[in-house]
């Protein structure tokens, strides 16, 4: 069951060509590893073009989201296994 956050968090991701590959974010003052994507995919709202990762630091799924017109980056929603 995912928790809903909707908190901006910071990402460390590296952008080649029109791809972007997330490989750690810090939520909470804590850096979480990004051992996996497993799904990425777009979407608008308004003007605001969204692209989201599902992300795995190898225990927990996360959804975070980067907003290509304001270049900001959050943490979507939370899956803690357990």
């Amino acid at each position: 069951m995912y928790e809903v956050i909707e908190e901006p968090i910071y990402v460390g991701a590296i952008f080649k060509g029109n791809k972007i590959r997330p490989r750690w974010f810090i939520w909470n003052k804590r850096k979480y590893p990004i051992r996996e994507v497993t799904f990425s995919w777009r979407d608008k709202r308004g003007e605001e073009n969204l692209l989201y990762f599902s992300v795995s630091d190898g225990v927990n799924t996360y959804e975070i989201c980067f907003n290509q017109k304001s270049l900001n980056w959050f943490l979507s929603k939370v899956s803690i296994e357990g």
